[in-house]
């Protein structure tokens, strides 16, 4: 998914005051880390995620994993250890950000 520069700077704005819901430790990524990944954004269409010291997991390898089980993951920013990733929510309901991208 491409997201245009002023949606990009929305996204940031609003993740700045989040806090990271998913750590991604020693372990490195799994199936069933992706899959609590994926349906966290289901639900909240936007999250941060910790990469913890003692992982070997960058962020590029996080996104690239996500986009092989699904297309639509965006990576809005990396921060430090700090990941902010986007997706379109397939549920109507749960849709708060996308409807104000599409505003943009």
């Amino acid at each position: 998914m491409i997201i245009k520069g002023k949606q990009n700077r929305y996204l940031r704005s609003q993740a700045q005051t989040m806090k990271p819901v998913v750590q991604v430790g020693r372990d490195g990524i799994s199936d069933n880390l992706l899959k609590q990944i994926l349906q966290l954004l289901n639900k909240d269409e936007l999250i941060k995620v910790t990469l913890l010291q003692n992982t070997m997991v960058g962020s590029e390898q996080l996104v690239a994993a996500l986009n092989e089980i699904d297309g639509g993951v965006a990576h809005v920013q990396t921060i430090g250890s700090k990941v902010i990733l986007y997706k379109k929510s397939s549920k109507i309901k749960n849709r708060k950000y996308s409807l104000e991208l599409e505003k943009i």
